[in-house]
């Protein structure tokens, strides 16, 4: 998907009359997630679609924005003004509970009493939800939202006394509150899953694992072109080390550098720059040496061509931070955190 194209599909979902909304539960029981639809009456849910017609409209105000990006997770970088459609092949749960709305949103038994999938007061309970997923549109022009829920979304009764009006009294409120903010995190459009907050996919273990996996294939990919004399430790690293696994992904799937240049010109490169020639060092077999950390991140760095040179300025940088590496810094090199 680009960003021409999900402007528009959100523009069609903005235009939209009369457009249907349902709300659903992710529970989380003895560690297993369970999706059942919420039990709203309709007069309820026009206030919930209010909230969510406006996050949409938002979201397209920021796609209007020429800074803001659509790109794929696997390039993520720390840029904050982004949109990621999610490419790391093995769906994430909360993914595949946003499909399986996808899949029977317009199946009349498939969320029913009579087998469970309806949130029930009888055996389910607020603080139970790990998150909502909303539907918001018409069959052929619709989008699955998710949303993280977390302990000040509900309101619990014990914990404080809640007045409520009642006639020309107060009361008191007899039941928990759950609250709703029409907040997005992630989205759905034509089964395409887009990212908006991505510190939430994070906190999924399952996150983790596909985030392992795809990095064990980035390094394969890496031994593949016989550029470093030993893997052993950059392998070990991508196991325990989320962020560099990312990395690591980043640099093999937009992977011009190793696709594109000779393993020989990488390698003069590396010898010939000021600062690279000084931190990574070159095995008698023509190949680089990456046993210690700081010389896996300059490696990292250099498969994702962040080695510039300005000709105006004769200037060496490090982007996309721009992060220029003088001559003293490069003789104080070793007290730098790379």
């Amino acid at each position: 998907m680009t960003k021409e194209i999900l402007k528009e599909k959100l523009e069609g979902l903005i235009a939209q009359e009369n457009c249907g909304m349902n709300l659903y539960f992710i529970l989380r029981q003895q560690g297993e997630y369970i999706l059942k639809k919420a039990n709203v009456r309709k007069a309820a849910l026009n206030p919930i679609k209010g909230l969510l017609s406006a996050s949409i409209v938002q979201l397209h105000q920021m796609m209007e924005e020429e800074t803001f990006m659509l790109m794929n997770l696997s390039g993520a970088d720390e840029r904050k003004s982004v949109i990621y459609q999610y490419d790391l092949g093995e769906d994430l749960c909360p993914i595949s509970l946003m499909k399986e709305v996808e899949n029977h949103l317009f199946e009349e038994d498939y969320f029913t009493s009579g087998n469970n999938r309806i949130f029930n007061f009888d055996t389910d309970k607020f603080e139970d939800v790990d998150a909502w997923i909303a539907s918001y549109g018409v069959e052929g022009n619709h989008i699955i939202i998710y949303r993280k829920t977390f302990p000040v979304n509900l309101l619990k009764q014990g914990r404080n006394i809640f007045l409520i009006k009642d006639a020309e009294q107060m009361d008191i409120l007899k039941n928990d509150l759950f609250r709703i903010d029409g907040k997005i995190d992630f989205f759905l459009l034509d089964n395409t899953a887009l990212i908006f907050n991505i510190s939430i996919l994070e906190k999924f273990n399952d996150f983790k694992d596909i985030v392992i996996r795809s990095a064990q294939r980035a390094i394969q990919k890496i031994t593949d072109v016989d550029l470093v004399s030993d893997i052993t430790k950059l392998r070990e690293r991508a196991e325990s080390d989320i962020s560099f696994a990312r990395k690591l992904i980043k640099v093999t799937t937009n992977a011009l550098i190793l696709n594109v240049i000779s393993n020989d010109i990488i390698i003069q490169f590396a010898q010939n720059h000021a600062y690279l020639s000084k931190r990574l060092k070159i095995s008698a077999d023509n190949k680089f040496e990456i046993d210690k950390k700081s010389a896996q991140n300059l490696f990292i760095q250099l498969l994702d061509d962040a080695f510039l040179h300005s000709d105006l300025s004769s200037n060496d940088y490090l982007s996309p931070g721009k992060d220029i590496l003088r001559s003293e810094a490069i003789q104080n090199a070793d007290q730098l955190d790379m």
